[in-house]
């Protein structure tokens, strides 16, 4: 069974539409174990789940906001061999379930599996349930909290998530305790892999204002602490605090050419519209 530990704060609407989302998976060999902040209204919560009388959910109020002490509460309510970490505006994909088990059960010597995080406006979408090997330093690699999975075994030998990194924590570090968690997984043995076809939905969100610049300030923090963490050396160091600037003219030459073909379609389309009626 899959335990899907779900933290939320003030976001019931978007924990709707994941709920709604769970509700569609082909395999029901699943829980989902809501963490919910202790100010959450009581008549909210209770709404939330009378929307979803058929999905199994087991409800607890958080310690506080921090995200690595709410997932760190979660743990000893797992009953499933595996867990997921999903974000309160995720959406899995119908198969979610069904090939993250399988992979589990076909392949005993992972303890980490990544699916592949999607926008909700997607293009093609990856394909293959086979498990391709990720090394320590592919997990920092599109590997969000959302598109996570673990064997329930790994909690026996790796301590829980590091609460001084991660949202809410109350340190400057406010990123990397799912990426952390991750390495100190696989230091301990445990093998690593991502399933392509294991999809999950997110919102993509770009920079915009004062907010986001502080939000991006405090993840940067975060990322940096993660890699003098785990030992990491200057070059990788080098590479990613160049990243961004890296990938930057790859973004803008695939943003130009979906624009390109959607004015291009657009046009095309206009004009054979010309001698239609």
């Amino acid at each position: 069974m899959l335990s899907v530990i779900v933290v939320t704060v003030d976001r019931p609407l978007a924990v709707e539409r994941l709920f709604l989302s769970l509700t569609q998976q082909t395999c029901r060999d699943f829980e989902v174990i809501l963490m919910h902040a202790p100010g959450l209204p009581p008549a909210t919560l209770a709404a939330l789940m009378e929307k979803f009388p058929g999905l199994p959910v087991r409800a607890f109020p958080t310690p506080d906001t921090c995200l690595s002490r709410s997932r760190n509460a979660a743990l000893p309510h797992i009953r499933g061999d595996c867990f997921a970490l999903a974000d309160d505006d995720c959406i899995y994909t119908p198969e979610v379930v069904a090939r993250v088990l399988a992979a589990f059960r076909e392949h005993p010597e992972l303890g980490v599996l990544m699916g592949t995080p999607v926008s909700l406006d997607p293009g093609p979408l990856p394909t293959g349930d086979a498990p391709t090997p990720l090394s320590r330093w592919r997990l920092f690699t599109s590997c969000p909290s959302y598109v996570q999975f673990y064997r329930t075994a790994v909690t026996a030998v790796v301590d829980g998530f590091d609460e001084s990194l991660g949202v809410g924590c109350g340190t400057p570090w406010q990123s990397g305790e799912e990426t952390d968690f991750a390495l100190r997984v696989v230091d301990a043995g445990f093998g690593a892999a991502r399933v392509p076809a294991v999809i999950i939905l997110h919102p993509a969100v770009l920079p915009a204002g004062p907010a986001m610049r502080r939000k991006l300030s405090a993840y940067a923090r975060g990322r940096m602490r993660l890699l003098r963490k785990h030992g990491c050396s200057r070059a990788f160091v080098a590479l990613n605090v160049l990243y961004p600037l890296l990938v930057l003219p790859l973004e803008c030459g695939l943003a130009v050419a979906r624009r390109t073909r959607y004015r291009a379609s657009m046009f095309a389309a206009r004009l054979s519209s010309l001698w239609r009626h």
